[in-house]
């Protein structure tokens, strides 16, 4: 099967291949897993297609298309060399033409899913992504976190913010999805909660250089910290969170919200927030 050829060449591959590499192969068999137990001389072109059209659908960058077929021939040529198969039918697979329309400064679907694969795997710095995607700090108010500004009661949450009035000191409740990161990052007793290894803080401009690691990964070189304040807006609406919470959170403007919406409570916030998947 595919599943088996796949895991006699990754036995290989991986002993050689360095950290991210071994990544990247894993997440584009994530998705190609969906054809694991089909015997390898009945895999299709139409089979193979599908999965590169799905991921064109979904949103993946064109690096995480252009990696599942790399994936997709690696196969191929490795069934082929033990005489497994005749033909190579991941050489007839077509690309899409995938460009600036996914260059929204905002990350996809499919990249969240590539970063998430990145936290698991352990790449450096991925995990502060990460929180950031879920929390909508800006990157200078992230970074500014002390352990003060956690709060463990109603499942944690946080007391940050900067720049505006609306924005200041505001209530930013942690999804479960990064709460375990954020205790992570606590258990170093840094200055900040994000910190180096000494413990002192990180400066924006060597963030910075740690961030473009992890999108390069994503195939997504252009992306700046900012995207993930736009992801976190993004999300939060598809997601059908309150306004009013998508407000509070960012750090928004309440000016035309009602007096008697104004005391907004943890509870509430937690609740939509955790709306978002």
């Amino acid at each position: 099967t595919l599943g088996d050829v796949y895991e006699h060449w990754s036995k290989r591959k991986y002993q050689k291949a360095g950290p991210a590499s071994v990544t990247s192969y894993k997440a584009s068999w994530e998705r190609l897993k969906a054809l694991q137990d089909v015997e390898m001389f009945r895999v299709t072109i139409d089979a193979l297609q599908k999965i590169i059209d799905q991921d064109a659908a979904q949103g993946l960058s064109k690096s995480s298309i252009t990696n599942d077929k790399m994936l997709m021939k690696a196969l191929f040529k490795h069934a082929m060399e033990r005489d497994i198969i005749s033909k190579d039918y991941s050489a007839f697979v077509e690309l899409p033409a995938v460009g600036a329309k996914f260059e929204k400064g905002a990350f996809t679907p499919g990249q969240m899913e590539q970063l998430d694969a990145l936290v698991h795997a352990g790449f450096p710095w991925a995990d502060t992504v990460q929180m950031l995607c879920y929390t909508g700090f800006r990157v200078s108010e992230f970074l500014g976190l002390t352990p003060d500004s956690y709060h463990p009661e109603n499942d944690g949450y946080l007391i940050g913010g900067l720049k505006t009035a609306a924005g200041k000191n505001r209530i930013v409740p942690i999804h479960p999805k990064v709460l375990p990161l954020f205790r992570a990052w606590l258990s170093r007793d840094g200055e900040r909660i994000v910190c180096l290894d000494d413990g002192r803080p990180v400066s924006s401009a060597r963030y910075r250089s740690f961030f473009s690691a992890v999108v390069k990964e994503l195939g997504t070189p252009q992306a700046t910290p900012h995207w993930c304040r736009h992801t976190a807006a993004s999300r939060m609406k598809m997601a059908g969170v309150d306004d009013l919470a998508v407000r509070r959170i960012l750090g928004h403007s309440d000016k035309d919200i009602t007096e008697h919406y104004t005391h907004i409570d943890v509870d509430f916030l937690k609740t939509e927030l955790c709306k978002m998947a």
